[in-house]
């Protein structure tokens, strides 16, 4: 850095607009003129300069700004203008007219590639249908998968040709820390705990590590796993004892911050149909949550909860269920709708409508329902539900018919839209 007994210093790194900026970060605390373009120069200032709260301020700048942008991205993709503007260019080469027939002939097979269907219908009818590119029968097709997506592929006369999934990364890397490695090793075997979701393919991944042993043997190994909620969860093996993952001499090991990392290199095929294919950016979904040894879990102290291990993406944020003791005299069920977004999401909104469910395990028997009209979720309101939804006591009350004796557990469920 700078002496304070040389004298005057010039500074010839840095613009005098934004070191001026960067004083007035210092002395007041306030970044008014903060914008789109100083934002990354600034940034690179206070990096240089270790002003870390200018640092953090400048990072939070473009968040806010990205979904609107992956938006328009998106609309601008998915509309395809691009192809017929390359259309009227190619027809005026030709020096042909440049008529929605031959806009169609200059486009050729590539037309059936371009997914229609994706597009908002409000857009699809103001910039697609009035280019008259696409027959009758073919516009007639998309709409009807507008109002029954799940009958496009039936066969008949308005048959769909165009694709309707979206594109997805086939390939990703999962990394997990697992930290206090030394207690994980000590717990029973069962055991386990999973990574961050990682999209890939349209849906979530994450790695899976459990506690395992040996037929016969008390030794205890890492069951190291790859992890996706679908019909077959897990792959994986027991994939190397505690002994010799904690074994210094192995290099596997972090000892001073007690933990090791894992990661899995992901490629997953394109799914051979739309129904393997989870959208992340969906408008509704349904969760499910078994909560297994509910009499255990009934005696545990006020405020031990349970989450859904899994998350559902719904408009492209991750929602879990979330289970917790309630009350101090009477113990009661609270069960809520949980956004389990991270930081990174960074400022964001979303106004859903939910039905919390405990499922019936009797036949004649009807689900024991809440409802939440309209509850507004962000950033800073991560959960809404019902606080007090319904005493252990009758929730495991056999005649209520919630409650599954043999197997010790409930299971609950949540229908939901967000806007």
């Amino acid at each position: 850095m700078f002496r304070y007994d040389k004298g005057q210093i010039e500074i010839t790194d840095i613009e005098i607009g934004v070191f001026k900026m960067m004083l007035t970060f210092i002395y007041t605390m306030r970044l008014n003129e903060l914008d789109a373009n100083n934002w990354l120069d600034i940034l690179e200032a206070a990096d240089k300069y270790n002003i870390i709260g200018l640092v953090k301020k400048c990072a939070d700048f473009p968040i806010e700004k990205l979904p609107s942008v992956f938006v328009a991205l998106e609309k601008a993709l998915l509309l395809n203008i691009e192809a017929l503007h390359w259309a009227d260019e190619q027809c005026r080469q030709k020096g042909i007219e440049c008529s929605a027939k031959n806009h169609r002939e200059m486009i050729g097979p590539a037309l059936s590639n371009i997914r229609f269907p994706l597009i908002p219908k409000r857009d699809f009818t103001k910039s697609i249908v009035s280019t008259g590119v696409l027959t009758t029968e073919e516009v007639i097709s998309i709409y009807q998968h507008y109002s029954h997506p799940n009958l496009s592929d039936a066969p008949g006369l308005f048959a769909l040709k165009f694709p309707t999934h979206r594109r997805y990364k086939n390939g990703e890397i999962i990394n997990m820390e697992i930290e206090k490695v030394s207690e994980f090793a000590r717990e029973k075997v069962k055991s386990h705990r999973f990574s961050d979701a990682v999209d890939i393919g349209g849906m979530p991944w994450k790695i899976m590590v459990e506690i395992r042993t040996e037929y016969n043997k008390n030794e205890k190994l890492l069951g190291f796993f790859l992890y996706n909620d679908g019909p077959k969860k897990a792959y994986g093996y027991d994939f190397i004892s505690f002994a010799e993952l904690l074994d210094p001499s192995k290099g596997f090991y972090d000892k001073e911050e007690d933990k090791v990392k894992l990661a899995i290199d992901v490629i997953v095929d394109e799914p051979k149909t739309e129904k393997f294919i989870s959208d992340p950016n969906k408008s509704n979904g349904t969760l499910s949550m078994e909560i297994e040894e509910l009499s255990e879990f009934a005696r545990e102290i006020n405020k031990s909860e349970r989450r859904s291990e899994t998350a559902e993406y719904i408009r492209g944020m991750p929602w879990k269920i979330w289970a917790q003791i309630e009350g101090s005299n009477e113990k009661m069920l609270g069960f809520y709708l949980l956004c389990d977004a991270s930081e990174k999401y960074g400022n964001w909104k979303r106004k859903c409508s939910a039905t919390l469910r405990i499922v019936s395990q009797k036949s004649d028997v009807r689900d024991f329902k809440k409802e939440l009209d309209e509850q507004k979720f962000s950033n800073y309101t991560l959960y809404h539900g019902s606080y007090y939804c319904i005493s252990f006591a009758e929730l495991m009350d056999p005649s209520k018919g919630l409650y599954n004796k043999d197997e010790d557990k409930v299971t609950l469920a949540i229908d939901f839209a967000c806007e």
